[in-house]
């Protein structure tokens, strides 16, 4: 998909009855164009109703990343934090429980060793 001004407003406006085309130009039912977007970036809508659904997307847009990122922020900051105490370094398995050799062509990652957490008692 391109990178077009109406192409992140292509679902809202199809919902209302608008087609957006390939080259980012809206048309109406009647095939009649509504909006475009030139070669340099600037947007030109005949049709006010074009306007007033982008804005609504725009929100609704907004309103769905405000509401993302305050999910991971409660998702990060409910981790309980770990100590340097309760890690340890251990040799690294397989699912197979066989043991994993380290990989010489990434000299800075050592694959042969893992940090967990300790198991309580």
């Amino acid at each position: 998909m391109s990178n077009r001004y109406y192409h992140k407003y292509q679902k809202a406006l199809e919902a209302k009855g608008y087609r957006v085309d390939e080259h980012g130009y809206v048309w109406d039912s009647q095939g009649n164009q509504s909006a475009g977007e030139d070669n340099y970036g600037n947007v030109q809508s005949k049709d006010p109703n074009v306007n007033a659904i982008c804005q609504e997307a725009e929100m609704g847009l907004a309103t769905k990343a405000k509401a993302a990122v305050k999910k991971a922020v409660k998702k990060v900051t409910s981790k309980p934090k770990v100590e340097k105490d309760d890690l340890e370094i251990v040799r690294a398995r397989d699912e197979n429980g066989h043991f994993i050799a380290d990989d010489p062509s990434t000299p800075d990652v050592n694959e042969a060793y893992v940090v967990r957490t300790k198991k309580k008692k």
